[in-house]
């Protein structure tokens, strides 16, 4: 699979959604009293739009919001033949991070490992808080800052390292020793052309953040934020940890070193 080709229908047929959004999709939908197919949600970064296709077919009213034209343009097809009427459901992401979505609209908003390619995360904040409904939550899932394998690069510790010739130095030499994701845009290319492309890819695609950035980002536009990484199903027998312990011992470590995963709910509007 390339997510640089178009979306075939074969690859659709074999997509399934990450386990944790569609649960906390499910729990806001049973809090706020709705029907599927009246619950607004928005994947913000939708790509090729395996989630919008998806969560339309399983009845849901879900949208998709992508800075990038030629990403979103390589799911048309497949959304257009789930019957899916790709120009409204697809909505572009402008240069400023604004959108032409409406206000307080969506229910329940998710991002899918995409803060890590924010270069404002204040923009984005700004515009999620913007379409949200109130009363409504979102649940967003990112790399640990100090995760030790870059996730795109496949490389230990090289996103660790400033932004500068030493990144550089660092990626050249795993691709010399053959460590490296092999991008079939790449195959013919030069080491040194590959190394090029890697720390141009790393420097001005990528950047990662702590937790607690990306909390004061949410807070400061009038979110609450639960840190929910301890609560995934593959630590539930850890569950039983008196609530100071997981803290210290399983949800900080997982989330700096491992996933993110938050819970951020927009108040009630108060009564006039």
């Amino acid at each position: 699979m390339d997510y640089d080709d178009p979306l075939t229908e074969a690859e659709f047929a074999t997509f399934r959604p990450n386990g944790e959004v569609v649960r906390y999709l499910e729990e806001t939908r049973v809090r706020l009293g709705l029907q599927e197919h009246e619950m607004n949600v928005l994947d913000w970064g939708s790509g090729r739009g395996e989630y919008v296709a998806w969560l339309r077919d399983a009845g849901y009213n879900a949208f998709g919001a992508e800075i990038r034209k030629e990403a979103a343009e390589r799911g048309k097809a497949v959304l257009q033949a789930h019957r899916h009427d790709y120009a409204r459901v697809i909505v572009p992401i402008s240069p400023s991070v604004e959108t032409a979505l409406p206000a307080n609209f969506f229910h329940f908003v998710f991002t899918h490992y995409v803060l890590e390619h924010v270069a404002d995360i204040d923009a984005v904040t700004r515009e999620i808080a913007r379409v949200t409904a109130p009363g409504g939550c979102g649940f967003h899932v990112y790399p640990g800052r100090l995760r030790p394998i870059e996730p795109h690069l496949f490389m230990p510790f090289v996103h660790w390292l400033p932004k500068n010739p030493t990144r550089k130095w660092a990626i050249a030499a795993f691709v010399a020793c053959g460590i490296e994701p092999r991008w079939e845009w790449l195959a013919a290319a030069t080491r040194d052309r590959k190394a090029q492309a890697y720390y141009d890819f790393c420097n001005n695609e990528t950047f990662y953040r702590s937790f607690r950035d990306v909390r004061r980002s949410f807070t400061e536009k009038g979110f609450a934020v639960r840190p929910v990484s301890a609560e995934h199903p593959s630590l539930r027998r850890l569950h039983g940890l008196p609530s100071v312990l997981r803290k210290r011992l399983v949800e900080w470590p997982v989330m700096l070193f491992q996933t993110v995963e938050i819970l951020v709910s927009k108040p009630q509007s108060r009564a006039a």
